[in-house]
C-alpha cells in the first residue's frame, strides 16, 4: 500500500510540474514523511506508553505544560500557573482558544473529566498512577468516591489541583508527561476501539487514516491554538527495518529518520550525509530486566548480582556501539535533574560472579535462560548477542535470545509472567526521577514489568515524594537508586544519544532530549 501511495504521489508531481514551477508552489500541499518502526498497540493516550504509540499520540494531543528543546518546562494548554506558598495548590490559567478536533472548545471541566478518567480504577491506566496519584482525594476516588476532590474546575478557564503532601513530589514535571492530556469525552464515549478512526485531541495534527501495519496519515489542525501547522500532512509509514528506512530516505521517499547504528560511522564521514546528520543528548537507559517470578533463580539476590557482574558493558559500549553509547552505572540517565554522576555501581567481575553462584548453590545447575529482545530497532540484538556470549562464558549458563514482533513483545511484558528476562530501554516521558524509579521499579506500579519488590526501596521513594524541596527529594532518590543497583532490580547497560538524518529542505524541526527526540511538528516546513 505504501508503494502504491508513493506511485500516486509521483503522478501528482509530474502533473504539477507540467503546469510550471509557480503552479507547483501554489498547488502542492506540504507533506512531511517520517517512519514508525512498528504497529502501534493503541492510540488511547492513557495506555500509549510504548515507543510505537507515543509518537502518534504526541502529535494529536496537548498537555498543560510542555518541554522546550533544552528540556525546560513551558506553557502549553495552560498559558500560566500559580503555586501556593506551601507548594500544595497549583492553579492553571487555561488558554481560551483550545478546541477539540471535533470543534468543541476544551474547558477546565474537560480537564477534570480527563484526569479522573486517567485515574479511574476501571480503566487501569499506567498513566494514572504517575500523574494523578499525588492529588488530594485520589485514594478516595479509587475506593468509590464520586470524582477526585483535589481537581477543581474553578471556571471554564481556571483549573486547580490540591496535592496530597505525602505524594507531592515532581508534580509540575509529571504534568509534562506526553500522555497527561485533555480528551474529548464525546469521542471516547463511543466505546472500545474509539481511537481507531477518530482521535479525541486538541493537538496540532488530526488522525486522518490508520491503515494497520502499513501507515498513519495525520492532517494539520487549522484551529490549533498556536496557529495551523506549516505542513498540511504528516505521513508516517510503518517500516520495521532500519536499513529499509535508510534506503527510502536515500531514495527521497522519507524526510526524517533515525540513523541505523550500524551505518552511523559511514554516515558521519560521508561528505553529503554528514551535513544532514543530527546528533544530540537523549535521556534514555538501555537495561536488562530480570524477572524472578518466571526465572526462579533470580529470587536469590546473589544470582541477580552474578548476572550483572558477568556482563562487560564497557566493552560492549566500546566494540559494538563504537563509543556512541556509554556504559551505565545507574538506572536514571543524564539529562534528568539530579543525575547521580558519582555512583560507580557494580563492577565487571566474572570471578566474583562465579563465586556468588557457588554461594547460592546453583553453579553449573542454572536452567536454560532466555532473553526477550525489544524488536523496535536493532539495538537490543546488538547488545544482546555479546551479553549472551558473556553469560555463557563467565557463568556457564545456557543463554539464548528470543525475538517477537513489537505488539506481542509489549503485551507479554505487561503480563509480567511470560519472559524470564528482557532487553529493552526507557526514554524520558518527562524529565524527572519519578519517570524511572517510580514508574519502572516501585512494587505496585502498573509498569513494574520486572516484578521488583523491595519494601526498603519503596519506602525511600515514598519519602522522596513527600520531601518539601527538590534537594531533599533528589538525595532520597539517590539512596533508592543505589539500593536498587546493589539489589539488582534491573541491570543498567547503556546510556544513549539521538542520531537522526534530516533532509536539508526540512526547516523548523525542534529536537528534544525526551520521548521521541523531537517536539511536535507544527513548526516544520518543507522548503524545496
Amino acid at each position: 500500500m505504501i508503494r502504491r501511495v508513493m506511485a500516486i504521489g509521483v503522478m501528482v508531481l509530474l502533473a504539477v510540474a507540467a503546469a510550471g514551477p509557480w503552479a507547483a508552489r501554489a498547488q502542492m500541499p506540504q507533506v512531511f514523511r517520517t517512519p514508525l518502526n512498528g504497529e502501534a498497540p493503541t492510540l488511547d493516550p492513557y495506555y500509549a506508553v510504548d515507543s510505537a504509540s507515543a509518537p502518534i499520540v504526541f502529535l494529536m494531543y496537548n498537555t498543560l505544560v510542555g518541554l522546550d528543546a533544552n528540556g525546560k518546562l513551558l506553557p502549553q494548554a495552560a498559558s500560566s500557573w500559580d503555586i501556593s506558598p506551601n507548594g500544595l495548590v497549583y492553579t492553571f490559567h487555561l488558554r481560551d482558544n483550545m478546541y477539540f478536533h471535533s470543534g468543541r472548545k476544551a474547558t477546565a471541566a474537560d480537564w477534570k473529566w480527563s484526569f479522573e478518567r486517567m485515574g479511574s480504577p476501571a480503566l487501569k491506566s499506567p498513566v494514572g498512577s504517575v500523574v494523578v496519584s499525588g492529588i488530594q482525594g485520589y485514594d478516595a476516588f479509587r475506593n468509590g468516591a464520586d470524582g477526585i476532590a483535589g481537581i477543581i474546575a474553578v471556571n471554564p478557564t481556571t483549573l486547580r489541583f490540591v496535592l496530597n503532601p505525602a505524594r507531592r513530589g515532581g508534580f509540575l514535571n509529571r504534568l509534562a508527561y506526553y500522555a497527561a492530556v485533555v480528551m474529548d469525552k464525546d469521542v471516547v464515549a463511543r466505546g472500545q476501539g474509539w481511537y481507531g478512526t477518530q482521535d479525541a485531541g486538541t493537538g496540532p495534527f488530526i488522525l486522518k487514516e490508520w491503515a494497520h501495519n502499513d501507515h498513519f496519515t495525520l492532517a494539520a489542525n487549522p484551529r490549533y491554538y498556536a496557529g495551523a501547522p506549516k505542513v498540511a500532512t504528516v505521513s508516517i509509514p510503518i517500516v520495521t527495518e532500519s536499513r529499509t528506512q535508510l534506503s527510502e530516505y536515500l531514495a527521497g521517499q522519507l524526510d526524517f529518520i533515525p540513523v541505523p547504528l550500524g551505518d552511523y560511522q559511514r554516515i558521519s564521514t560521508d561528505t553529503k550525509l554528514k551535513q544532514e546528520l543530527l546528533v544530540y543528548p537523549r535521556a534514555q537507559i538501555l537495561y536488562l530486566g530480570l524477572n524472578p517470578r518466571v526465572y526462579a533463580p533470580f529470587k536469590d539476590r546473589r544470582v541477580r548480582r552474578a548476572f550483572a557482574m558477568a556482563i562487560d558493558k564497557a566493552r560492549i559500549a566500546r566494540t559494538v556501539f563504537f563509543g556512541f553509547f556509554t556504559p551505565a552505572n545507574v538506572f536514571t540517565p543524564p539529562g534528568i535533574p539530579g543525575f547521580y554522576a558519582g555512583y560507580k555501581g557494580l563492577p565487571y567481575d566474572p570471578a566474583g560472579a562465579r563465586r556468588l553462584l557457588e554461594e547460592a548453590g546453583v553453579a553449573g545447575k542454572l536452567p536454560p535462560f532466555r532473553i526477550a529482545m525489544n524488536p523496535f530497532g536493532p539495538v537490543a540484538q546488538m547488545e544482546g548477542e555479546p551479553a549472551v556470549a558473556m553469560l555463557k562464558q563467565n557463568l556457564g549458563v545456557d543463554a539464548t535470545l528470543e525475538r517477537t514482533e513489537f505488539a506481542t513483545f509489549i503485551t507479554n511484558l505487561n503480563k509480567r509472567t511470560v519472559y524470564q528476562s528482557f532487553l529493552s530501554g526507557w526514554s524520558a516521558d518527562y524529565l524527572d526521577y519519578s519517570d524511572y524509579l517510580d514508574i519502572l521499579l516501585y512494587s505496585t506500579s502498573p509498569l513494574n514489568r520486572l516484578n521488583y519488590n523491595n519494601p526498603d526501596f519503596d519506602k525511600l521513594i515514598d519519602q522522596a515524594n513527600a520531601a518539601p524541596n527538590d534537594m531533599e527529594r533528589i538525595a532520597l532518590y539517590h539512596k533508592a537508586e543505589a539500593l536498587m543497583i546493589e539489589d539488582v532490580g534491573a541491570v543498567p547497560l547503556m546510556f544513549t544519544q539521538f542520531a537522526y538524518l534530516k533532509k536539508p529542505y526540512v526547516k523548523g524541526l525542534r529536537t528534544s532530549p525526551a520521548v521521541n527526540g523531537w517536539l511536535p511538528f507544527d513548526a516544520v516546513a518543507i522548503e524545496k
